[in-house]
């Protein structure tokens, strides 16, 4: 089967068609920028008509409608000539390469590689999906199918065509492409969800990582420790000592201390603190004189036997 180059047909995928129109319909402006951009809507084409024995290529350029530069002004657009010095096109051609004319025709041919920019040297520097376009002139994209190295067609989608910028004019526009394009979610709401959800997510993240309470199934239970009840004294490693000096040694640096005018900030009973230390008090000249009496009248008395 052999084809004749007015037997091809080229129209966009059914979705993008739909897409394409409306921006159409709403003035369709074009953002580009200088790190380079995407095409939304994406150039995405059917094909038909082709030999499907034969090898075929595709390219694709943006070609000016022309040589006129838009402003926005008043909330309309106005037209003034170009000053701009305009070269050749730049033509992107498909990363498959030559294909034969079935694959062409069983997918669909898509230039989603392609990057819009408006520095000159990105072309340069970035590769040849980078395509440098002049910001408020209008453009069109061209599909050119070749046969080795013979052009055989050439298509221009009228409702494709758009004007460069850097920032909508158009609010319809904008809430449009916001709306249907994957990649432009600067102004939705549900932008706004996400990052609180995120941040939600990474807040409750971080409440796991704090140290959690054993939850194991282990008998032994944890101690409340005492509540005081009265206020603490200013020499709170004293209750230490009876456990390391005996009772005197204790006895004679309390002594000590309350000579060095650092006293206690509430009056104590030392019987009072040594008895619920558990610890016997130590022994003064008048104390050894209590004890002594107080073991004569303890022991115990022969019985007499008065029979």
């Amino acid at each position: 089967m052999t084809s004749d180059p007015t037997d091809i047909s080229v129209s966009l995928t059914a979705d993008k068609d739909v897409l394409w129109k409306s921006c159409y319909e709403k003035n369709h402006e074009m953002i580009i920028t200088a790190p380079g951009r995407r095409i939304f809507p994406t150039m995405e084409y059917d094909v038909k008509g082709l030999d499907p024995l034969k090898f075929y290529s595709m390219s694709c350029h943006f070609e000016l409608i022309d040589y006129k530069k838009y402003r926005f002004v008043g909330g309309n657009w106005t037209q003034s000539p170009s000053t701009e010095e305009h070269g050749a096109p730049r033509f992107v051609f498909h990363r498959n390469g030559p294909q034969l004319g079935k694959n062409w025709m069983d997918q669909p041919l898509s230039f989603d590689q392609i990057r819009v920019t408006n520095r000159k040297s990105n072309e340069r520097i970035n590769g040849p999906s980078f395509v440098h376009l002049f910001t408020q002139h209008r453009y069109i994209p061209v599909l050119t199918i070749y046969e080795g190295d013979k052009i055989v067609h050439i298509s221009k989608i009228s409702f494709t065509s758009f004007i460069t910028v850097t920032a909508y004019h158009g609010n319809e526009l904008n809430q449009f492409k916001t709306n249907t394009n994957p990649y432009a979610t600067g102004s939705r709401m549900n932008r706004f969800q996400k990052r609180e959800a995120e941040s939600s997510f990474l807040s409750s993240k971080k409440m796991k990582k704090e140290p959690e309470l054993s939850t194991s199934d282990s008998t032994v239970t944890s101690i409340p420790s005492p509540t005081p009840t009265h206020a603490p004294t200013t020499f709170p490693f004293l209750p230490v000592f009876p456990c390391i000096l005996s009772q005197q040694e204790f006895f004679r640096q309390y002594q000590f201390l309350s000579l060095m005018s650092l006293p206690l900030q509430q009056p104590m009973d030392m019987n009072q603190f040594f008895s619920r230390l558990h610890i016997t008090p130590p022994i003064t000249p008048e104390a050894s004189t209590q004890v002594e009496s107080s073991q004569a009248k303890d022991e115990p008395v022969e019985p007499t036997n008065d029979i």
